[in-house]
């Protein structure tokens, strides 16, 4: 009796000291919510040395240091964690968090992998699986991952909201709007001021994508008027602003934004790239400089300066890039830091070396994106297939004059719309996704063109000319021959291995193919075979143009392009780098020079690395004759 009675005792004493340390511990949580740090470090510190077994006082502790970014010390709290109480997850989980924050990817993924195998459905655990690929724009991964969560949470606000932020990104913008739209309706979200914020950025984003600005634009006003200090909500105002053509009202929210939040880089980044785009290149050098001196480690805008800067007034900036040990950046780091150095050597000849460096960041982006090549030539063969009806005599004869720009990426595509756009009488679409998505949406091709045009009135002014520079197009030049009665077709044409070789330089993160030598030769010479059969068909419909041709002689093919189109001549077409438009592509830079010819024939510098291209262009006989 009195042994039971001893016992009993003991274990009440138990739980009183746990009581204890509880209230000890939420004591010093408050210390530290309150700014008193010192003293909150002071407490745990006592607790310790006592509980140093306690997985409670471990785990606030271990919170406290991530929260203070002591991230060492955090880690070796979770993982002393980890060790003690192997079957609780939430430790690995806050583990791989700072793991990621410190750009090691690869041991995040292996701390969850060995979490999972412990819980494989822990919500919190999926979800973090999910952050971490879509932090490594694996979004197809990301979307498994968060499936497997909201399936065992389906009420989880959190989960929903990350699946539709991928489904954007996927460009899936449908969905997206369909899962928001529901949580926007919801009650409880409209007392989380958080998740009200989250969502309303996504929905603002997602109706961007769908070019609702209007009702993005209202959204995002909204925002900034019950938010004052919310900075995504000025980023995206600049960013859809941008997407109208308004650059300069772009700026100035940005600008606004700085004065509300002069610390926020983002701000600084998309100035840098408005900068680039709209040809102030002095400025947009300023900008990316700043971003560098206030994060060396920024290889982002080291390789936005690469293509606009040589660094001979920072060669501080620029012995610590080329001195980079890239084995130990995480992959995204260590993608633009090798095309940024590459880009460099490239500048001072160094033809070896650069391509070493080319080899590396597209050997890592290939890593973690799948290539599209047997998408792309799938989908062209489908269209060339298909036996299609002239219906040109359907439309009405005062349909706009529609331009289609089309060939392979880095033909010289930017500088053809740069010229054309000298006439006042076009208004330059750019690279937009009008036809594709009007095709898709079509249930008969001739529903095509109408589908289109209200695309174009729906985003762009009024105007007796339109050019889209949307270069894959050419997989329907036999919709647009015989749906579009007006249209005109431009194929830009490059030297096959100058084409290949900057395409492999211009780090296309949206086109995958990009990233391999062989498949990039492999589209080539499809799409050229492609073309060669279109211009059999409706030749009468088709331009080419010899960007070679146009660099060594524009006084006479600048001519002959505008005779085609059948418009007045004006001198001015003799000087497109005068054009003061905004340019989106990777060729923004390069469209303000005059007319050069360095470019031309450059790929005999990297002959070596061009070798498995070669062997594929040297299948199709036309263009062995073209590099012989």
């Amino acid at each position: 009796m009195n042994h039971n009675f001893s016992n009993y005792n003991k274990n009440k004493l138990n739980k009183l000291k746990k009581i204890d340390l509880l209230k000890k511990i939420e004591e010093a949580k408050i210390k530290q919510k309150a700014g008193n740090y010192l003293e909150a470090n002071q407490i745990f510190q006592v607790l310790l040395k006592s509980n140093n077994d306690s997985f409670d006082l471990l785990y606030a502790y271990g919170l406290f240091c991530r929260d203070l970014k002591n991230f060492n010390l955090a880690k070796r709290v979770f993982l002393n964690l980890i060790n003690k109480f192997p079957s609780s997850i939430n430790p690995y989980i806050l583990f791989a968090e700072i793991l990621k924050i410190e750009n090691k990817f690869k041991d995040a993924e292996r701390v969850l992998l060995k979490a999972i195998k412990i819980d494989p459905n822990h919500g919190d655990l999926l979800y973090n699986f999910s952050l971490l690929y879509f932090a490594l724009r694996n979004f197809d991964n990301a979307l498994v991952y968060i499936d497997k969560a909201i399936k065992l949470s389906i009420n989880n606000d959190i989960y929903k909201l990350l699946k539709s932020e991928i489904y954007i990104n996927k460009s899936n913008i449908d969905e997206a709007l369909s899962i928001l739209e529901d949580l926007n309706s919801n009650n409880r979200i409209k007392k989380d001021n958080n998740k009200e914020i989250r969502i309303n950025i996504l929905l603002a984003d997602a109706l961007l994508k769908k070019r609702k600005f209007e009702e993005a634009e209202i959204i995002l006003l909204k925002l900034i008027k019950k938010y004052q200090r919310l900075e995504l909500a000025y980023l995206n105002l600049s960013i859809l602003y941008n997407h109208k053509n308004q650059l300069s009202k772009s700026i100035k929210i940005l600008k606004k934004g700085i004065n509300v939040s002069p610390n926020f880089m983002p701000f600084y980044k998309n100035l840098a790239t408005f900068y680039r785009n709209s040809g102030q290149l002095k400025l947009a050098i300023e900008t990316n400089l700043f971003i560098i001196s206030r994060n060396k480690f920024d290889f982002n805008s080291f390789y936005e300066l690469s293509g606009i800067y040589d660094f001979k007034n920072h060669k501080n900036e620029l012995n610590f890039l080329l001195n980079t040990k890239l084995e130990k950046l995480n992959p995204n780091s260590k993608i633009y830091a090798a095309f940024a150095i590459s880009n460099l050597l490239h500048k001072e000849g160094k033809s070896k070396e650069s391509a070493k460096y080319l080899k590396i960041a597209n050997d890592e982006s290939m890593k973690y994106k799948k290539s599209d090549l047997s998408l792309k030539i799938k989908h062209t063969e489908y269209y060339r297939s298909l036996k299609i009806k002239n219906s040109k005599n359907k439309y009405l004869e005062n349909a706009s004059n529609y331009i289609f720009i089309v060939g392979m990426p880095r033909s010289g595509s930017t500088l053809l719309e740069n010229i054309l756009s000298l006439n006042p009488e076009v208004t330059d679409m750019g690279e937009v996704n009008f036809l594709e998505e009007s095709i898709k949406e079509a249930k008969d091709f001739e529903d095509v063109f109408d589908l289109y045009e209200k695309k174009v009135i729906n985003k762009f002014p009024s105007s007796i000319i339109y050019t889209d520079k949307s270069l894959f197009n050419y997989m329907y030049c036999a919709v647009i021959s015989n749906f579009f009665p007006k249209a005109k077709i431009i194929n830009c044409i490059r030297n096959p291995l100058d084409n290949i070789l900057s395409i492999y330089r211009a780090n296309f993160l949206k086109q995958s193919f990009s990233f391999s030598l062989t498949d990039i030769s492999s589209l080539y010479v499809h799409y050229f075979e492609t073309m060669e059969e279109y211009k059999i068909k409706y030749g009468e419909n088709i331009y080419d143009y010899h960007y070679e041709d146009l660099i060594e002689n524009p006084h006479n093919i600048i001519p002959g392009i505008i005779n085609w189109l059948d418009w007045d001549w004006d001198e001015k077409y003799l000087s497109p780098h005068q054009n003061k438009r905004n340019v989106h592509t990777a060729s923004s830079a390069q469209i303000r020079k005059k007319f050069y010819s360095s470019s031309i024939g450059i790929w005999k510098e990297y002959k070596e690395l061009l070798e498995p291209a070669i062997e594929i262009i040297k299948t199709n006989k036309i263009l062995r004759d073209k590099i012989s």
